[in-house]
Order: structure tokens, then C-alpha cells, then sequence
């Protein structure tokens, strides 16, 4: 059976994806957020991917459809971290901490 979190605990540029949009809905979740373009040792093709795979678990909402500016290249206020996303990036955090904290106490 396939876990959808263990997917996000396995594949680390998709947690940083989720990172990046959770990070922009700090001060504010309703706020949509622009469309990343680049992240560090991902390829365009594969970025493509992870956005996807974001959108396909809920984990990120796509606005496409209401975006203010229309520009070649870019992609602005067209997605938002969902609170399933943020809360799965909370979980994931917190396993690392513990691992962090166990590993220390051995």
C-alpha cells in the first residue's frame, strides 16, 4: 500500500517544495503564493512533477484560473499550502527532531 507520507519523508525535494510554500503562508495561508520556478538540484521537468504530486495529496491548492497578471514564464498568486500540507510538514519535522533526540541519547 502506498503511504503518501512516506513518499514526503523519502523524496527531500519534495518536502522542500512544501517547505517553500508553507515558509510564504507564514504571515498569512489565504494569500496565493507564486509559482516557484527554480529549486536548487531539481530540473524543470522534475519540478513539474513535484508540483503535481503536491497538488494530487492535497497538499497544495492551484489557482490558475484567477491569476492577476498574465506573464510568459511565470506563474503568479496561483498556489497556497493546504492546512493538510502544513500539518504533514509539522509530523514531518517532528519525526526529524525525534530522530535527532534519540540519536543523541544513544
Amino acid at each position: 500500500m502506498f503511504d503518501e507520507m512516506d513518499r514526503l519523508r523519502d523524496v527531500k525535494e519534495l518536502a522542500a517544495l512544501l517547505a517553500h510554500y508553507a515558509e510564504l503562508a507564514a504571515p498569512d495561508r489565504q494569500v496565493w503564493q507564486d509559482r516557484i520556478a527554480e529549486l536548487t538540484g531539481v530540473e524543470a521537468r522534475e519540478l513539474i512533477k513535484l508540483h503535481g504530486e503536491l497538488i494530487a495529496y492535497g497538499w497544495l491548492e492551484q489557482n490558475t484560473g484567477m491569476t492577476p497578471i498574465l506573464k510568459r514564464g511565470s506563474a503568479p498568486a496561483c498556489y497556497r499550502v493546504t492546512t493538510v500540507g502544513l500539518r504533514l510538514l509539522k509530523q514531518l519535522r517532528i519525526e526529524a527532531a525525534q530522530t535527532v533526540t534519540v540519536g543523541a541519547e544513544n
